[in-house]
């Protein structure tokens, strides 16, 4: 369900223009850095030089200066230049991290950086009894994807705040979903060994957040791990990720309300109950080797969830465009983009409240089958006080 909501949001962006990669569902990537030129095979292996019939001694071949020397093959400078390979490496390539995006219009709080920032509360560590009540995350860490084919490099800093409601439900504890799905609640796992919570949408199992419990107030993040596939490679650097308990209660943070509207389909869901929350920023820019950077992309995310569904809204602007987007997931994902800012955006945000309103009303959509239909409109609306 999780690849179902991002490839559905994928879509949805590209239908508002433009090459329609938000980011949120970053295609894996795989490559073995400096692998396509400083092989064995490339320069330095024994029939190139170093055999015992042709220059075997060390003055005909086999010496360093000749077929086996780091200038040959080895070296960054022949199989890691930008038409070689791509090493990420080399300092030749010049590779800069994104240019930081000024906002033309804001979800609120989201573009802000200080919204980020777990030192903002305070850890209730006398409410360590059990596991129940309002709990904030924070992870902050940057995201480098180096692909086989063509030779760039992206940068993706990405910010991500959630609150979340632990509770007992008869005797079992449940975490509220802010992930893709139906459920408002999953049963929440095992604690006394590493454990994932369902705290963001995530489309992509290489990068699922792991915790361990300090105490029935305190959860520290393990750190993401890189990885490769066929595609290329994924690297993390910068991480901080730990989560705190701030209150005791399991009540509603507050209420969501969102209306979609296209080809006889009314969504009106008004006034949710929301136990969870969820913001994200992402900047992100690409780069060849060696060349100049592409224009930086900021991404600004809501998502909250009721007993009715995820509500999702999104924001992007690049070289001065935007593009906005909502979308609502209760196993069926139905969602309505435009390639302009939001309408009748008005919002008021800090630390413990965020009260958002935001109408779409030149929007085309996309259904749960992926079939698009050009004429849709939708609202969305939030009002929440963290306790």
């Amino acid at each position: 369900m999780r690849h179902l909501l991002a490839f559905s949001l994928m879509l949805l962006l590209a239908a508002c223009g433009g090459d329609g990669n938000s980011g949120h569902s970053s295609a894996p990537d795989n490559n073995n850095p400096g692998g396509d030129g400083g092989d064995p095979g490339d320069g330095g292996d024994p029939g190139d030089g170093g055999d015992p019939g042709d220059g075997g001694d060390p003055g005909d071949g086999g010496d360093p200066g000749d077929g086996g020397d780091p200038g040959d093959g080895g070296d960054p400078g022949d199989g890691g230049d930008p038409g070689d390979g791509g090493d990420p490496t080399d300092p030749d390539c010049g590779y800069q991290p994104p240019a930081e995006v000024n906002p033309t219009q804001t979800l609120g709080n989201t573009a802000a950086a200080a919204t980020y920032d777990l030192s903002a509360y305070s850890e209730r560590t006398e409410l360590n009894t059990d596991l129940t009540g309002t709990w904030v995350m924070v992870s902050d860490y940057v995201r480098t994807q180096i692909p086989r084919i063509p030779t760039e490099q992206e940068t993706r800093h990405i910010r991500r705040k959630s609150v979340f409601v632990i509770r007992d439900n008869a005797g079992t504890l449940e975490v509220a979903n802010c992930a893709a799905g139906s459920s408002t609640f999953q049963t929440l796992p095992d604690t006394t060994a590493a454990f994932s919570l369902p705290l963001y949408s995530n489309s992509n199992n290489n990068e699922s957040q792991f915790f361990t419990l300090t105490s029935n107030s305190k959860m520290a993040g393990q750190a993401l791990a890189g990885y490769t596939t066929g595609f290329g490679e994924t690297r993390f650097s910068g991480q901080s990720t730990a989560a705190i308990k701030i209150s005791d209660s399991t009540a509603p943070l507050g209420q969501h309300s969102l209306t979609i509207q296209y080809n006889g389909v009314n969504i009106d869901e008004p006034n949710q109950p929301v136990y969870c929350l969820v913001q994200t920023l992402e900047l992100s820019g690409t780069q060849e080797c060696g060349g100049a950077p592409a224009a930086s992309e900021l991404i600004q995310q809501l998502q909250t969830r009721s007993s009715s569904g995820l509500g999702l809204l999104f924001l992007t602007e690049q070289n001065g465009n935007l593009k906005s987007a909502l979308a609502r997931d209760s196993g069926c994902v139905r969602s309505v983009s435009q390639p302009e800012a939001l309408s009748n955006l008005t919002a008021t945000a800090d630390n413990l409240q965020l009260v958002l309103s935001a109408d779409m009303g030149s929007a085309s959509a996309i259904d749960c089958g992926f079939n698009r239909f050009p004429a849709a409109t939708g609202s969305y609306s939030t009002n929440l006080t963290l306790p």
